[in-house]
């Protein structure tokens, strides 16, 4: 059984700041990492949740989450920032569900299972965040698909990469006079079936947003429109967002945006869309920039 919630021993509390410590290095460490899309991340942070979870429980896993994205928040400068509340949102989300899985279920779900239910979770959680706080703008769930995909990926390392570490957890707390979290395998029957299911809804999920020739891209500021672009004209549009402005070009049937006054100017850095139903999101402008189409939209979307 895992270690009762109530009982914060000397040696527990280091364990939680072990991991909470070890969390915020791989936060730090892979947000350093030169990406060509820079929301692809594999989540590495994540392995210090689930061992907390493996090791001591759902209160545990919560507790590590919190303290490794506000100490990452900290260290990276974004504290209260919008990308704060996106993961702080996300990642608690992520490590309740696992916690709840963990808790109903047993040794269902090994640390594969549990860390797909977890990035599954906490790509959806970001979307809605987004779309619901931010943009103010459905436009930005075309941005799932890939999502789901990088969760899926990511899901799949850092449960694997957990499976190898969680027995050093389970020696040293079998030495220490703590009660002993239960064993598990590694990928459960459970799992596979996981993976299965997650693979066959992120391919869906591209097919249903596959994108579509258009010509209109609309470009809104807080769910309000306030511009309208010929995709086959070369144009650009200087457009006010919340914190700042904003260039928009079309140029060759393609649109992007050019510069932008936000932090880390993902943005800018996606490059050119061209296909139906292609999004560009600026959160910390409330900005998306859309390629208009009479489906719903494609999976090229990106964050800034």
């Amino acid at each position: 059984m895992t270690v009762n919630a109530g009982v914060w021993t000397v040696r527990r509390v280091t364990r939680l700041g072990f991991l909470a410590a070890a969390g915020t290095a791989l936060f730090v460490f892979e947000s350093l990492i030169p990406l060509p899309l820079p929301f692809l991340k594999i989540g590495l942070a994540n392995i210090s949740t689930v061992l907390a979870l493996l090791a001591g429980g759902a209160v545990d896993a919560l507790t590590v989450a919190l303290l490794r994205i506000v100490a990452g928040s900290l260290l990276t400068g974004s504290f209260l920032g919008p990308s704060f509340v996106i993961a702080i949102s996300a990642g608690l989300t992520a490590a309740a569900a696992m916690g709840v899985a963990r808790t109903l279920a047993g040794d269902l779900f090994g640390p594969v299972g549990l860390s797909l239910i977890g990035s599954s979770l906490h790509v959806v959680t970001q979307g809605i965040v987004v779309a619901a706080l931010y943009v103010r703008n459905d436009a930005v769930l075309s941005l799932l698909p890939l999502l789901l995909f990088t969760g899926l990926a990511g899901g799949l390392v850092v449960g694997l990469v957990s499976a190898r570490l969680v027995p050093l957890l389970l020696q040293q707390q079998n030495t220490s006079g703590e009660p002993s979290p239960r064993r598990h395998r590694a990928v459960t029957m459970a799992d596979r079936i996981m993976i299965v299911g997650v693979t066959a809804l992120v391919a869906g999920s591209f097919v249903a947003v596959s994108g579509h020739d258009a010509s209109t891209v609309i470009v809104q500021v807080g769910g309000r429109k306030v511009g309208k672009l010929d995709l086959r004209r070369d144009a650009r549009l200087s457009v006010a967002g919340a914190e700042g402005t904003l260039v928009v070009e079309t140029q060759g049937g393609r649109v992007r945006v050019s510069s932008a006054d936000c932090p880390n100017k993902i943005c800018v850095r996606t490059g050119w869309r061209r296909k139906g139903g292609d999004v560009i999101v600026c959160v910390p402008n409330k900005t998306v920039v859309r390629i208009a189409t009479e489906t719903s939209g494609s999976a090229g979307a990106v964050t800034g």
